[in-house]
Parts: C-alpha cells; sequence; structure tokens
C-alpha cells in the first residue's frame, strides 16, 4: 500500500517538475495540452480533421510552427508524398514573371527581421518560382499584387515545395474569386460584409453608407489574408490558422468584426467619405487580433452565409469560393496520417512513370514496348490489315466490318491491360 502511494505521489511530483520545465521553455499548460491532442487527432486513422480545425480557431491557434508543417497540409488535404519535381528552365519566360519579381522585391517588411540577407534573397527566389509555377501550371487564373502576401506567409513555415501544393489548393476554392482577369467576383465577396454589419449592428452600417463610403477599404484585407497590413509572422501565421480551418468568407467575418471594434471611433467622425474611409483603411499598430478571431467566430456561427447572402440579396453560386466548399470538406474528410501514407506505394501519373520507368528501368520499359508490338502486329497478321480495310470500304457489308475489327480492337485491349498491369504494380519493381 504504501509503495503504490509513493509511486502515486512520484508521478504527480514528475508531472509538476515536467510542467514547471514546460512553461520556463515558453511553453504554458494549455499550450502543451492543445499540442498533445493535435498531434494525436493526426496521428489517427483518418486524421480527426474536425479536432485540428477546432484548435486552429480556438484561442491561440496551433502555437508552433512545427505543429503547423503537419496540420496545415491536412486542413487542405494535401499529402506530403505528393512533392514531385519541376524543371526552373520552363518558367523564365512566364509572361508575369517581371511583376512577380517586382512585387516580390518589395516584400522586404513580410520576412522575419532577424533573417540575414543572404536568407531572405533565398526566400524571395523561392517565392518567385512558387508563384510562377502556379500560375504555369494553372493557366485559368490571374496574378493579382497581393498574392505574394499569402504566399510567403506559406513559404516561411512550409517550405518551396509543400507551399506550392498547398497554394494549389487553396487557388480551385478559398482564393478562387480572386484570381480573375477582373473584378466581379472580388467585388462580390466584398458586398457581403454591408449586410452582416447590419444584421449585427444596424446603426454602424447606416452611419458608413449615409457617408457613402464603399468597403474597398477592405480589399487588401481580404485577398492578402491581412497579410499586406499585418507585419508580424506569427500574427500572420494565426490567422492561416484561422482562415485554413473555417468556411472560405472567414475574412469577411473577420472584416466586419474589426469594423465592429472601431465602432466609437466611426460614430465621433463627421458622416463624410474622407473621415470615414482615412479611419477605417487604417489599422491601429496595437490592435490585438485574438478577441477579434473569437468574435469572427460568433459572427459565422449566428449569422451563416446563407443569411447573409439572403439579407443583402447576394447569389451564392455565383461564387466558386463559395460553392465550391461542400466538396473540398468532402476531400478533406477521410484522410490517412502520414505515417501511413509514406509506406503506401506512390501513386504515379502516365507522364511521371513513364519518365520513371526509363530512367529507372530501360529493360523493363523495352521490354514493355516489345510485348505490346508484337501482340498488336500478331493480330494484323493473323486478321489481315488489308481485309480488314477492304470490309470497311464495302458498305454493305459492314457485319463483316465490326467481325473483322472486333480481335483488333482486343488485342489493342489486351496490350493496354499489360501496360496498366505493369503501371499498377511497378512501384514493387523500380
Amino acid at each position: 500500500f504504501r509503495s503504490r502511494n509513493i509511486v502515486k505521489l512520484s508521478s504527480r511530483q514528475g508531472h509538476k517538475m515536467d510542467t514547471e520545465l514546460r512553461i520556463r521553455r515558453g511553453v504554458l499548460h494549455w499550450q502543451y495540452e492543445k499540442l498533445r491532442e493535435v498531434q494525436e487527432a493526426l496521428e489517427r486513422d483518418p486524421v480527426d480533421i474536425g479536432t485540428i480545425r477546432k484548435h486552429a480557431i480556438s484561442n491561440g491557434g496551433l502555437v508552433s510552427n512545427e505543429l503547423r508543417k503537419k496540420a496545415w497540409p491536412k486542413m487542405l488535404g494535401v499529402s506530403v508524398c505528393d512533392i514531385s519535381p519541376y524543371e526552373d528552365a520552363a518558367l523564365s519566360a512566364h509572361k508575369d514573371r517581371a511583376q512577380v519579381q517586382l512585387d516580390v522585391n518589395r516584400c522586404h517588411r513580410r520576412l522575419p527581421r532577424d533573417m540575414s540577407e543572404e536568407a531572405r534573397a533565398d526566400i524571395q527566389k523561392q517565392l518567385v518560382r512558387v508563384i510562377v509555377r502556379l500560375l504555369a501550371r494553372h493557366r485559368g487564373i490571374h496574378y493579382y499584387q497581393g498574392f505574394h502576401d499569402i504566399v510567403v506567409t506559406f513559404l516561411l513555415v512550409l517550405g518551396e515545395d509543400l507551399t506550392y501544393l498547398i497554394m494549389g489548393q487553396l487557388i480551385t476554392c478559398h482564393i478562387n474569386d480572386f484570381l480573375d482577369a477582373d473584378m466581379t467576383r472580388t467585388k462580390s465577396i466584398i458586398a457581403y460584409i454591408s449586410p452582416l454589419l447590419s444584421l449585427q449592428c444596424t446603426e454602424l452600417e447606416e452611419f458608413i453608407t449615409r457617408s457613402e463610403c464603399a468597403y474597398y477599404f477592405s480589399l487588401s484585407w481580404l485577398i492578402t489574408w491581412f497579410g499586406h497590413v499585418v507585419e508580424s509572422p506569427d500574427l500572420a501565421c494565426r490567422l492561416v490558422d484561422l482562415f485554413l480551418a473555417s468556411h472560405p468568407l472567414m475574412p469577411v467575418y473577420l472584416s466586419t468584426a474589426v469594423i465592429l471594434s472601431r465602432k466609437s471611433e466611426v460614430l465621433s467622425l463627421e458622416c463624410e467619405l474622407s473621415s470615414v474611409h482615412g479611419l477605417l483603411s487604417r489599422l491601429p499598430d496595437d490592435l490585438n487580433f485574438e478577441p477579434l478571431i473569437q468574435k469572427s467566430s460568433e459572427l459565422f456561427v449566428q449569422y451563416p452565409p446563407d443569411v447573409v447572402a439572403a439579407k443583402g440579396r447576394l447569389n451564392p453560386r455565383a461564387s466558386t469560393l463559395i460553392s465550391s466548399y461542400p466538396k473540398f470538406l468532402q476531400k478533406t474528410a477521410r484522410q490517412r496520417p502520414d505515417s501511413v501514407l509514406v509506406t503506401l506505394p506512390k501513386k504515379l501519373t502516365w507522364t511521371q512513370w513513364t519518365h520513371k520507368l526509363l530512367h529507372s528501368a530501360p529493360p523493363i520499359a523495352a521490354g514493355s514496348v516489345i510485348v505490346v508490338a508484337i501482340i498488336i502486329l500478331c493480330a494484323l497478321k493473323h486478321y489481315g490489315l488489308q481485309e480488314v480495310a477492304a470490309s470497311w470500304l464495302r458498305p454493305s457489308s459492314w457485319m463483316s466490318s465490326v467481325t473483322a475489327v472486333v480481335p483488333v480492337a482486343g488485342s489493342i485491349f489486351v496490350a493496354s491491360a499489360v501496360l496498366w498491369a505493369l503501371k499498377r504494380y511497378s512501384s514493387h519493381i523500380l
């Protein structure tokens, strides 16, 4: 009995000492518990994406960049095993590269202040490569100034290759409306602010409307995920935690929360355009975003996007950002943990498989080509290529034409099956 008490006492003392050690190292108890729970969610099979999103939204977000490096890809349904090589030479001639380079050259304030000049130059080179790779891969999107403010936040945490995969997913859903050739759909997203503000505070919304101040002061907040107006890398990461874990309209809700937080300042102004726009277009340096993040989450629960759209008579179907979200949730619902994914054979496209086959196993490549060629030649020799062609030239003998072609088509099908099987199981050979 005494020994059991000693064990319990020592266990408690050890836990207390461990907690004190974590606090001295700068990790509070609630942060440690959050780190532990998110790590456990990442290791479940399937991944517990709901728990990850809950902690990403709650106070403090995902706490550390090491945890973000594991959690951000899962929140977007991106696998670390999908990283593939690329040709840098093919990117130099892209039509938007010069503009991208100019914008990246001006992004010094988004980089950590203690970063060396050499490291800054390297990050900027990676930033240009990632953006141009995205533009080259997704031909339907159009670069806009401020896009790099989103990309650089991911780049500082994830590195170049994983950032490319993450942004490839983001541009199909969360920021798709901002990548058009014109501002039509971007304006439709900004239009959600007015009805949302009206639902929460009619007095403030009516005052801003009377001043004839449009909500375009929030444009840089929305299209850069506040990256253009936030200088702290830690705060930028905290906001990304929120936006990745939430509906794509969450930047609208956060923008509304920011406006609401300045209600007394706005209402104290003269009700005219220049005064109202001048105040709201500049964020205070000491603005505390954590309460605003929690306020935006409350607004989302109280006034979901469909309620806001009905209030403002807006059409959600016109927005890819909104309409693609249900499909996005389905994609991210059931994911395997990274510890399982790295043990599975990697799925390759036909182009990747052909490249790997030719470089890693030339004898297998040559043999497969010979086998397919022999099958097709034997079929043509047996049934006669001239007979097949002649039968098709006789309209009255369509039945004989079909009879002659079916064996050849069957042979080609068999050859295709051989190639498919080789691709399917060659991961054990190559």
